[in-house]
């Protein structure tokens, strides 16, 4: 569905309101109302529509203050160079930083707009668009064009976006890396942490701060496990010093690169499809490397496929699969790619891929194609279920055993079950009324079948006369109206032709004029009466 713009209409309730009426009084709406409101219709929103806004809004006040800042190599320059790729969080705080009511003003109304065009788009119930349009013209009676407060606002109502999958503030693990350690502060990532609930811890333990020194030592060769039992021994401050005599980078103070992994080990987004980087790597990437590292092609080899994969796939595969023959090549460069012929049961896969995503991946997808195909086969099942109780409750058996249905387990529409419970209700109604003539004497003789005759007819004659009576009532009404305007329209006849004869002589008007005050009113004509008023005015009558 094409985006919405202020000038776009859309369905309020039973109305067409244009956008930006509606954004006169929307934007000043607080959070609570908004979050009540989204949770009440249960609709989220994708995190991509308010960082869509927040980038469109802020990017020509950013490239106004980098041109300001050109020949400064400050810190606040570099940050913003990272501008295209900040996640939600530094978007937010940036729209903080610049402190612009303006600015501010135009980000909910470029919000509000994209968020009605989602609601639109995801068929929210008209009704209930105009509740929140209702709610937020209640709120400028009361409290005025109050903004909300940006720093507090956005934070409030982070629970209506959700990421995409493996993906967290917006940025997958890959882009996340880089740009926050790249472009962030300390606190700034702390409070992304918290954002996410995620406690990002100020220091490191004692165990875990041993644990980074033996490793080390392990990694050199020079473990011992009398060295590991003296070095959990020590102190913080003896362990501290113990590292900078041995040249081991180690401290309580976590680093810039620690917190966020910690955040995404423990972030409910991520930690699901976290793995630890392969190298330190990763955070050493400038920005126009990090804007396609989504992108970057990766070279295949030839890889025998792994047997969760080959379940997925075998289906496809019609042919009996030989064993995968592979080409050998001496001694390939670093970067040279091995070249295989195609061969059945081989699958090619990038050696940088971490397969068990992938079989995840699969595995996912195979349970929902199987609960597709359930729900499908269910929603059959229950379509010819409800079609044959429909049929047994309009035609009884020829047994003449009464039919119990549960309606408090009937499927389908709810308008079949209405339509079937006034069915039982009429039939109930009908067989009640044979039995009471079968049980009494009433239509056993022929005086009976007149004496029920006349009843009959009076009705008729009753409904006959009832119906003409609110025809003769309709035309009544219709008949009174049009003598209302008709006497409403003389009456302004009557008085401009009185004005007119008041100030300009016109003899051949005369004749008129006496016609009409020939039917006397309180001892006068209407028009002599009109005339004295006039007078009485101190206006004076044409000779």
């Amino acid at each position: 569905m094409p985006r919405l713009t202020r000038e776009s209409n859309i369905t309020v309730g039973n109305k067409e309101i244009k956008i930006e009426d509606i954004l006169k009084t929307i934007i000043y709406l607080p959070a609570q109302q908004v979050n009540t409101f989204f949770k009440e219709i249960n609709l989220t929103i994708p995190r991509e529509l308010r960082m869509f806004v927040l980038r469109e809004v802020l990017r020509e006040k950013v490239i106004e203050t980098r041109k300001s800042r050109l020949t400064l190599a400050d810190e606040l320059n570099y940050r913003l160079s990272w501008f295209t790729e900040f996640t939600e969080t530094q978007l937010e705080n940036l729209l903080i930083f610049f402190d612009d009511p303006k600015l501010d003003k135009m980000y909910l109304e470029e919000f509000w707009t994209d968020l009605l065009s989602y609601m639109v788009e995801k068929q929210v119930n008209p009704r209930d668009i105009k509740k929140v349009v209702d709610q937020s013209i209640n709120h400028v009676k009361a409290v005025g064009l109050e903004l909300p407060n940006m720093k507090t606002f956005n934070r409030e109502i982070k629970y209506l976006f959700y990421d995409s999958f493996g993906r967290i503030d917006g940025l997958p693990p890959q882009k996340f890396r880089p740009v926050l350690y790249k472009s962030s502060t300390l606190s700034e990532i702390r409070d992304l942490g918290a954002k996410y609930d995620v406690d990002v811890p100020r220091r490191l333990k004692k165990t875990e701060l041993a644990d980074i020194i033996i490793k080390e030592l392990n990694d050199r060769g020079k473990y011992t496990e009398e060295l590991e039992v003296k070095i959990r021994g020590m102190s913080v401050l003896v362990m501290q010093r113990f590292a900078i005599d041995n040249d081991i980078k180690a401290s309580t103070e976590l680093k810039k690169e620690e917190i966020i992994e910690y955040i995404l080990a423990n972030s409910n987004e991520t930690k699901e499809s976290y793995f630890v980087p392969s190298s330190p790597e990763v955070y050493e990437k400038e920005v126009h490397e990090v804007e396609k590292v989504e992108e970057k092609p990766v070279k295949p080899v030839a890889v025998p496929v792994i047997e969760e994969v080959k379940e997925e796939v075998k289906e496809e595969v019609k042919a009996p699969e030989p064993e995968p023959v592979v080409e050998e090549v001496k001694a390939p460069e670093p970067e040279q790619v091995v070249e295989t012929k195609p061969v059945a049961g081989v699958q090619y896969v990038s050696q940088h891929i971490d397969l068990s995503e992938l079989v995840s991946e699969i595995r996912l997808l195979r349970q929902a194609v199987e609960q597709s195909n359930e729900i499908r086969l269910q929603s059959a099942q229950i379509e010819t279920q409800s079609e044959e109780d429909y049929t047994l409750r309009k035609k009884p058996s020829d047994a003449g055993q009464p039919l119990i249905l549960n309606s408090a387990e009937f499927y389908g529409k709810a308008k079949n079950l209405k339509e079937i419970i006034k069915t039982d209700e009429a039939n109930e109604r009908e067989k009640f009324i044979e039995e009471r003539k079968v049980a009494s004497s009433i239509g056993t003789n022929v005086e009976d079948k007149e004496a029920d005759k006349v009843p009959g007819e009076l009705r008729f004659f009753g409904k006959l006369f009832k119906g003409l009576g609110k025809i003769l009532w309709k035309v009544l009404k219709v008949l009174l109206k049009i003598a209302l305007i008709v006497a409403v329209i003389g009456i302004i006849v009557v008085t401009l032709f009185a004005v007119l004869t008041f100030f300009v002589n016109i003899p051949f008007l005369q004749g008129l004029e006496d016609s009409i005050n020939s039917f006397p009113i309180l001892g006068k004509g209407i028009i002599q009466h009109i005339h004295d008023l006039l007078t009485s005015f101190g206006l004076t009558q044409a000779a």
